[in-house]
């Protein structure tokens, strides 16, 4: 009597074993934040500081330290509290402004809630972008679910932060590059500006290789600069271009070196005699550097930009960025993106499918058991990127995302 066939592929069921394992223990960590007294002094205690402030209508104070620690202090309820600096353009306060409500961890919920739709933004790109490339639907709704599901996209839920407003300007951009669309390409980047130096590095090589798109990213940023002047004013501006700098120290405020996972990061913790300033004029160079190398290669490969340079493109500003925490690992979802596809491409479905769940399962037990080795983890995984996509010896075909 012949053995029956599994109606479910083993690859299937190991993908919905990963997906459901991350799915519930980010149910957990979620819950366990809502109980926890840290919540008051995660990321997003700077981020409703701002939304307070805009609510009451204080625009022009929005770059004010003093101002910011008031407002943070009152929800820590210490004068000892050191703030967290708040550092995002003005445009994007009045979304703050909208879920800051008097309740704490009411605002919480509700911008959790605001974030969640627009990781569903990210999720519908995604969908049918693999659905132009060829992918049944089946395995196009598992490849969304487990990129959705990456590690980085959750803490940055959890802490608060705004990377999903981020990510879903550089999946537009992405997208529309491939379809050679450059109206949407640069204007979907300029809503990547919420990380003005990933979306700026980026928009360098755009300009060299399509410069219609580069200048659409031009117009878009403009726009958004008008209204942020509108919003705070010249004094407003000049205060938040002093934070950039500040910022950019990665010294003070809550920034922390040691703490990053970019070039800087590696050099503190691995060079703790290297003068501080050296390493991030070093840094700052290797930054430069990237850039220079993107533009040339992608104005010689203008006529074919593919998956392929723009997922290099991606890992290359992101690991020189001057600031990267864990959740900024976001941008990382493009390169795991553009070897998805590949891998597809070339016949290695199961592989494409699983990579990206299996790597983010991995980050979490790693970030829970040994948190130490996140750093050593995500530096493997960008040099695995590195090497999944410069190793293709042609840019991957073009998609139909129609």
């Amino acid at each position: 009597m012949k053995a029956l066939k599994p109606t479910v592929p083993l690859s299937r069921v190991v993908l919905l074993l990963l997906i459901a394992i991350q799915a519930a223990l980010y149910g957990l960590m979620w819950a366990q934040v809502l109980d926890d007294s840290n919540l008051k002094t995660m990321d997003f205690v700077s981020l409703y500081g701002a939304g307070r402030l805009g609510r009451a209508g204080e625009y022009e104070r929005l770059y004010d330290l003093e101002a910011q620690a008031r407002v943070q202090r009152q929800v820590v309820a210490s004068d000892d509290y050191s703030p967290l600096i708040f550092n995002h353009p003005p445009y994007f306060v009045p979304r703050l402004a909208a879920i800051s409500v008097d309740d704490y961890v009411t605002a919480y919920i509700l911008w959790t809630l605001a974030r969640l739709a627009i990781l569903a933004l990210c999720a519908a790109l995604i969908f049918v972008f693999w659905r132009g490339s060829g992918w049944e639907a089946g395995s196009a709704m598992l490849g969304m679910a487990g990129c959705l599901l990456f590690f980085p996209i959750f803490i940055s839920l959890l802490g608060g932060q705004d990377t999903v407003f981020t990510l879903v300007g550089l999946l537009a951009w992405m997208f529309a590059l491939l379809k050679k669309d450059d109206i949407s390409a640069g204007l979907g980047l300029a809503l990547a500006t919420l990380s003005p130096t990933i979306a700026g590095a980026l928009a360098l090589p755009l300009l060299a290789a399509r410069r219609r798109a580069g200048l659409w990213f031009l117009a878009g940023t403009a726009g958004l600069a008008a209204y942020s002047l509108w919003l705070v004013g010249v004094q407003g501006i000049k205060g938040f271009i002093r934070l950039l700098g500040i910022s950019s120290q990665a010294q003070s405020y809550g920034f922390n070196r040691s703490g990053m996972y970019n070039l800087l990061g590696i050099l503190t913790r691995n060079a703790p005699t290297l003068d501080p300033e050296l390493a991030r004029r070093i840094a700052w160079g290797a930054a430069f550097l990237s850039i220079l190398i993107l533009c040339i290669w992608w104005w010689k490969e203008r006529e074919h930009l593919g998956v392929r340079h723009i997922g290099i493109a991606v890992l290359a500003v992101t690991f020189t960025s001057p600031h990267l925490n864990l959740h900024a690992l976001s941008a990382l979802l493009l390169p795991l993106l553009a070897l998805m596809t590949i891998l597809w491409e070339r016949g290695h479905r199961t592989s494409a499918l699983l990579f990206t769940p299996a790597v983010s399962t991995a980050l979490m037990l790693i970030f829970i058991v040994a948190p130490d080795f996140s750093y050593a983890a995500s530096h493997v995984l960008m040099a695995v990127l590195a090497y999944g996509l410069c190793s293709n010896p042609s840019p991957a075909r073009r998609v139909s995302v129609e």
